[in-house]
């Protein structure tokens, strides 16, 4: 039966390529849920690197509950997978969109637990002065606190940036304690007496002679400074 046999080996070549589409039909079902798998993972392997150097460099972590429920979830979805590894298995019921629900606020529990640690470990160790603008306001307009708050600005910028940006490495946090030390390091004329300040609050728009008192002068003279201004007459 010629024509029998040759109608058995179609069937079977039928078989065979109904089975190959369903497999590649299954990869790609897979493939799509493991990318969506691997999505969910990127900020939680990238918080897991940040935890390790905080650890490293003595801040404190707290912990959340929500890891305890995401690995539990974890657990189920990988124990029925392996009874029946297909992707129906994992996406059957509530399942899968659980275990991503899980993730995704396991990985916004971390992000707010480590940004309040960092917070509290940044202001608690790290130079704690005012911002520039309000540092300047203070300060008596003298040509050497107008070059300290040139540089206070500059390591002040750098440094109030890792307030929100958590150093990724032992390096960064060397570079930290360097602008805090440096910051806190630097020095001000802060006690001038009332008549220099006022001299010097003048000197932007022209300070009179009647500003020019001894005290003035003499403030002037032990700084070196009493060659670095002149009288111009006021010309109407």
């Amino acid at each position: 039966m010629p024509l029998l046999k040759t109608a058995q080996d179609g069937l079977a070549r039928l078989m065979k390529i109904e089975e190959a589409r369903e497999g590649v039909a299954e990869a790609k079902a897979l493939e799509s849920l493991l990318s969506e798998l691997n999505l969910k993972a990127l900020p939680l392997k990238a918080l897991a690197a940040t935890a390790i150097v905080l650890r490293k460099e003595g801040v404190g972590l707290s912990s959340t509950a929500e890891i305890a429920g995401a690995i539990d979830a974890i657990k189920k979805v990988s124990a029925c997978f392996s009874e029946i590894p297909k992707s129906t298995t994992l996406k059957q019921g509530p399942r899968w969109t659980g275990l991503i629900k899980k993730l995704t606020g396991l990985a916004t529990q971390v992000t707010d637990m480590q940004t309040k640690n960092w917070l509290n470990f940044f202001e608690s160790n790290f130079f704690g002065g005012v911002p520039p603008d309000k540092k300047r306001a203070r300060l008596t307009p003298t040509p050497e606190n107008e070059k300290m708050i040139k540089l206070y600005t500059v390591l002040f910028r750098d440094l109030i940036k890792y307030r929100t940006q958590i150093p990724k490495n032992s390096n960064e946090f060397k570079v930290l304690k360097g602008l805090s030390d440096q910051l806190a390091g630097l020095k001000f004329q802060e006690d001038v007496p009332a008549d220099v300040r006022k001299f010097f609050e003048a000197t932007g728009t022209g300070a009179s002679l009647e500003l020019l008192t001894k005290e003035v002068l003499d403030w002037l003279r032990s700084n070196n400074l009493l060659g670095s201004y002149i009288v111009r007459a006021k010309i109407n």
